[in-house]
Formats: C-alpha cells, sequence, structure tokens
C-alpha cells in the first residue's frame, strides 16, 4: 500500500506535498462538516486554505464564529504552529472569569504523523510549549508551561458516522497539560490530564472523536465531507 501510496503522490504534481497526508488530506475545496453532542452541543466545519508544500491555514467555521490556525507540514509529518484566534479567550473560574492569551513558542513531534506511522501498535507525541498573560479581576499574572498530546494506535476497524461507515485506525490520546500562572512572588501551578478517543480514516481524516471531561464526555462525528 505504501508503494501505491507513493507512485501515485510522485505522479501528480498536484499531490506532491507533505500537506496532502492521506489521514488529513489538504484539498481546495474541500470541507469537512461535524456534529458535537454531549456536554457542549454543536456544529462546525473545516477548511484548509493557503495551501503550500509545506503548510497551510485550517479554517473552523462554527456558532461562535470563524477560528483560523496555522500548520506546518515536514516529512515526520503536520503540526500546528500557533491557536490562531483560539490562544485568547475567557474561562469560569470562581467568582471571577479569567482572560488569557497564550502563543506557542515550541513544537516537538507532530499531530499527524507520516504514513509509515499509521500501523497498530505504533504512537507518537506533540508537545507545545506555550507563553502569555491572564487576568482574573485586578491581578495580571504571566503564563508558561506544556500542552502534551499522546497518541497510541490500538486497532483498525469499521465505525458508524452519520458521514456512513469508514475503515479507520483507532486512536487512544491522553492530553496533560502542565501550566503555571506567576505574579509576582506568586506561582500557581495548573496541571491537568484527560483522555480521548479518535478515528481516522485514510482519504478522508478525522471521522470520530470522543473526548472526556469531568462532567461527562463529548462526541464528535463527522456528518459531510463535501469536496
Amino acid at each position: 500500500m505504501r508503494t501505491l501510496f507513493l507512485a501515485l503522490v510522485l505522479s501528480s504534481p498536484a499531490w506532491a506535498q507533505l500537506c496532502d497526508q492521506p489521514f488529513s488530506p489538504s484539498r481546495p475545496g474541500w470541507e469537512w462538516q461535524y456534529r458535537v453532542s454531549g456536554e457542549r452541543s454543536s456544529t462546525y466545519s473545516i477548511r484548509k486554505t493557503n495551501i503550500t508544500d509545506s503548510s497551510y491555514i485550517q479554517v473552523r467555521q462554527g456558532p461562535t464564529g470563524k477560528e483560523e490556525s496555522s500548520y506546518r507540514c515536514t516529512p515526520e509529518g503536520i503540526f500546528p504552529v500557533d491557536f490562531g484566534t483560539q490562544g485568547g479567550g475567557r474561562v469560569e473560574a470562581g467568582a471571577q472569569p479569567v482572560s488569557y492569551d497564550l502563543e506557542v513558542v515550541k513544537v516537538t513531534g507532530v499531530a499527524i504523523p507520516d504514513y509509515d506511522r499509521w500501523a497498530v501498535g505504533s504512537s507518537w507525541k506533540l508537545v507545545l510549549e506555550v507563553r502569555g498573560t491572564g487576568q482574573q479581576g485586578p491581578l495580571r499574572f504571566n503564563i508558561g508551561g506544556t500542552l502534551e498530546t499522546t497518541y497510541r494506535v490500538v486497532a483498525q476497524e469499521t465505525v458508524s458516522t452519520p458521514a456512513g461507515r469508514f475503515t479507520a485506525f483507532r486512536l487512544q490520546t491522553t492530553f496533560v497539560t502542565r501550566i503555571r500562572a506567576n505574579a509576582g512572588p506568586l506561582s500557581i501551578p495548573f496541571n491537568f490530564e484527560s483522555q480521548g478517543t479518535s478515528w481516522y480514516a485514510e482519504n478522508v481524516g478525522l471521522v470520530k472523536s470522543i473526548q472526556k471531561t469531568r462532567d461527562g464526555e463529548n462526541v464528535t462525528e463527522l456528518i459531510a465531507l463535501r469536496k
């Protein structure tokens, strides 16, 4: 299968780019539509624009508006290089919400690896080193730390979604957040860990995911892939 894929890639200039991975296609005009059910129900769509041999912009359109993030493509795989418009926001924390603004200062590993890594038993990791600022009421503070995701391919199976049935790899994911907020002599750690499961189909990408939260879980399913 690997040999056939390489032959197709090398024979087609339009496909000869690192960003067009089988488990994360980058094609102009393609749009992935998803439905989220659970703690926070919603729908959203994903498009990829400004596609080059080594980068693209991912555009997510949802109920709250449009969010854009930049991705880099290398022979090892694909990884995000910023949070785009998702780097800032507000979270509820007691009586006063916390506002924050984060940027990615270093990336280690990949989110979507090269085709050869997609096999049962394989694993990889993505580590984002982040820094930024935050505020809660009158208190201003600096933020720094890491966001680490470990991916493990545990099975290849058939999964059903509103968009159809797919043969997909099932990944177990572990998200570890190690963030510290510093305000003068005060230093507060924020360490969290959560688990998830996701399914990726060849030539489609993400078709389903389950993210566990403190209050339950959110299920994301592919509704349609428009080409």
